[in-house]
């Protein structure tokens, strides 16, 4: 649809007068042209605006769409890929590294504040070296994190995966005693010559629960966290490529809500790891007051409420594992979160709904467990 036929569909479905039609235009041109025309799971030739004319015409005349065009101006966040990236770039000197300065600092009784005199360190380099950066998932953006970094970590240090075969781990070990030798002087001992630090990246949690949960009923844990920590744990793949002991598992994800931040922050601690200990870092909060309130958002919450704006197909076998429907997001996450990859599906079904639904989403998802038509 071409741009002024949107615009003017926009403008007759909101029934704007000639002054708001100005007003409004500008506004809408400024979102869609700074962020949301990226939006990745747009079909071929839709754009922001015509999503939104096709959106607001499935409410009824009037208030409710008066109330869903107000929550998409002033209550929606849409993470860009710009700033994805940015996040990408703070992981490593905001986290890694100051990890490893405080370690090495603490190792040569140092003081951390004198981080260029620690970084000079040959103790320093060895422990950057035996770092290894794995992604957690296809969002992790590990090809970023590389890329922003160079001087730092090397390429023989950034895996796309946690899943690494045993051919995979042994070329890792052998370019890594290669590069100790360098450091050295000398050949590394096999305890070396094995990685200290493992850092886990992922891109966005509001739940929690795909990372770690907990059945009460089995009293086992599942999730991304506790599989990896039982690859860690063996000898074999990865697990034969870390120290023994003293190893630090650090989980950076760069997007993450309070509610996944108390999820997982309540149940790591209960998660055995024999060969060392599990850190949590999140480069950006989102903050308390970005869900949904019952009272200062009870205007698009009554629509999402409602059964014409809901499809319960979406309520499946993958959706009850957060424990209630996706009406208002997966885990009643009530976020109005938009990443320009995909919209993620703890925010509310309104704005994710896909395309094989019979709701329509302004930000349509993609979902990993997609049915067959």
């Amino acid at each position: 649809m071409k741009k002024e036929l949107a615009e003017a569909l926009l403008a007759k479905i909101m029934d704007w007068s000639d002054a708001e039609k100005a007003t409004e235009r500008a506004r809408l041109e400024s979102f869609a042209s700074y962020k949301y025309d990226e939006y990745q799971q747009f079909s071929p030739g839709r754009r922001f605006v015509e999503s939104l004319a096709l959106w607001l015409g499935q409410f009824d005349a009037g208030a409710e769409r008066r109330t869903a065009y107000d929550f998409i101006c002033n209550r929606l966040v849409f993470v860009s890929t710009n700033e994805m990236n940015h996040l990408v770039q703070l992981t490593f000197p905001t986290i890694i590294r100051p990890r490893l300065i405080a370690d090495v600092a603490h190792e040569l009784a140092m003081s951390p504040q004198r981080m260029k005199a620690v970084v000079d360190t040959p103790e320093y380099r060895m422990r950057l070296r035996r770092t290894l950066v794995l992604g957690m998932s296809d969002g992790a953006r590990t090809d970023w994190f590389r890329r922003a970094n160079p001087q730092d970590m090397s390429n023989e240090q950034v895996f796309h995966a946690y899943d690494v075969s045993n051919a995979k781990a042994e070329n890792m070990r052998s370019k890594l005693r290669k590069d100790l030798k360098s450091i050295l002087g000398e050949e590394p001992s096999e305890e070396q010559v094995r990685f200290q630090y493992i850092v886990l990246l992922d891109d966005f949690s509001a739940s929690g629960t795909s990372a770690i949960r907990f059945d009460e009923t089995t009293q086992l844990f599942d999730g991304k966290i506790p599989k990896i920590v039982e690859m860690l744990e063996s000898n074999e793949a990865l697990g034969g490529a870390v120290a023994e002991t003293g190893l630090v598992l650090i989980i950076v994800v760069y997007i993450a809500s309070d509610q996944a931040i108390d999820h997982i922050q309540r149940l790591l601690p209960k998660l055995s790891f024999s060969k060392g200990t599990i850190v949590f870092e999140v480069v950006h909060r989102l903050g308390p007051s970005l869900r949904l309130d019952d009272d200062r958002d009870a205007g698009i919450l009554a629509l999402a409420n409602q059964d014409r704006y809901f499809d319960k197909d979406v309520d499946d076998e993958h959706g009850a594992v957060g424990g209630t429907s996706k009406r208002l997001g997966y885990a009643e996450g009530r976020l109005p979160v938009i990443l320009s990859h995909n919209t993620p599906n703890n925010s509310i079904f309104l704005l994710w709904a896909e395309d094989i639904q019979r709701v329509r989403g302004l930000f349509p998802r993609v979902s990993r467990h997609r049915k067959r038509q």
